[in-house]
């Protein structure tokens, strides 16, 4: 599971805080889209986990800051998304918690990662 974690979800909630940065509504869009797939494909592949269903774990926890990722999205509120990306990370932490991986703590970006991905540009379509 760690791996699909670190491989998958974690850079996607990191590009969700870059596009909101860069003022790139349409590539959080497009990354919102791509965590809430990825936590599906995670949930898929780990249907339960200490007993509990995984994938009902990861929607308890996740459905409400998605949705108000969503709606800042296309509201272009950049404040309702500071406060939707900041319950995201802690929804993120007390599932973490929950399964006995408190070690590993999500925190909000405070500057971009070294990356080759650049989201500071509008589509070219």
């Amino acid at each position: 599971m760690s791996d699909l974690m670190i491989a998958t979800i974690q850079p996607r909630h990191e590009w969700l805080w870059r596009a909101e940065q860069n003022g790139n509504w349409e590539f959080a869009a497009y990354e919102l889209g791509n965590l809430r797939g990825a936590f599906r494909r995670l949930g898929q592949a780990h249907p339960t986990e200490h007993d509990t269903s995984f994938p009902d774990m990861i929607a308890s926890v996740t459905e409400q800051p998605f949705n108000e990722l969503d709606s800042a999205i296309q509201a272009k509120d950049t404040a309702a998304y500071a406060k939707a990306y900041a319950d995201l990370t802690d929804a993120c932490n007390s599932c973490h918690q929950a399964l006995n991986h408190g070690v590993v703590e999500i925190r909000v970006p405070n500057r971009p990662s070294a990356s080759d991905l650049n989201t500071n540009r509008a589509s070219r379509n």
